[in-house]
């Protein structure tokens, strides 16, 4: 079995960009989607019906199932590092807390899971040292049952990925809204100090809006006037 490189270079210091985060995160989390679909071949079935259905395992898928839970426990150190990364992240109020919350979720249920296999491949290691002289493969139905599963999860797997998207979607509004009522706010503060800092301009603006106020007194007589000379004349 040839093993694919999964880790992911992690800094020594200083926070990176939540868009790298997430892109890291979810690379770890399809890599271990991965490795635990082709560790999951190495569970034996336990059903009357299909207990001899499978080889005893050899020497060759004791190395494999070895160096699968290799990669799968480098995997899971480096999501739990970039995880951390993340909760320094929201920390400093760089990230969302509820994206964050998911993905810790899911590292925990990505834990229980291959402990879970684990001892499942072991106990089918055992079971096949006490069983000798077996041949065959998966029945198909098996097999069939077992891909139903791994689709379903990969399904499942990428709804979440489209749910995080949309979060980080609605993140970076909130953010542009934030840094817009920021700017906005500084505006208005730069007028009230310089309606406050020249002497006479809150005077000479009230005198402008009572020019414009006298303006449209007399622009509503003149008109009203010249209606009524036209009614008059018109009568």
């Amino acid at each position: 079995m040839t093993a694919d490189s999964v880790s992911i270079e992690l800094p020594s210091a200083g926070l990176r960009p939540w868009e790298q985060l997430l892109r890291d995160v979810r690379d770890l989390e399809m890599r271990f989607d991965s490795r635990i679909a082709d560790y999951m071949k190495f569970v034996q079935p336990t059903s009357p019906r299909s207990a001899n259905a499978r080889p005893s395992q050899g020497a060759d898928d004791r190395q494999s199932s070895a160096q699968l839970e290799g990669e799968i426990h480098t995997i899971l150190g480096d999501l739990e590092a970039v995880i951390q990364e993340m909760e320094e992240t929201v920390q400093h109020q760089r990230g969302s807390a509820r994206v964050l919350e998911r993905h810790r979720s899911l590292y925990n249920d990505y834990m229980r899971e291959f402990q879970r296999y684990q001892s499942n491949v072991q106990a089918s290691f055992s079971k096949a040292d006490l069983v000798t002289g077996a041949s065959g493969q998966l029945s198909a139905a098996d097999t069939s049952d077992r891909d139903r599963l791994v689709a379903e999860r990969s399904r499942i797997d990428q709804t979440h990925t489209d749910i995080d998207m949309v979060l980080d979607q609605a993140f970076s509004v909130r953010q542009d809204l934030a840094e817009q009522r920021t700017i906005m706010g500084r505006a208005t503060s730069t007028m009230v100090d310089v309606t406050e800092r020249i002497p006479g301009i809150n005077l000479l603006l009230g005198r402008i809006r009572s020019r414009k106020r006298k303006e449209k007194v007399v622009l509503a007589i003149v008109i009203a006037t010249c209606i009524c000379i036209l009614f008059f004349v018109a009568s």
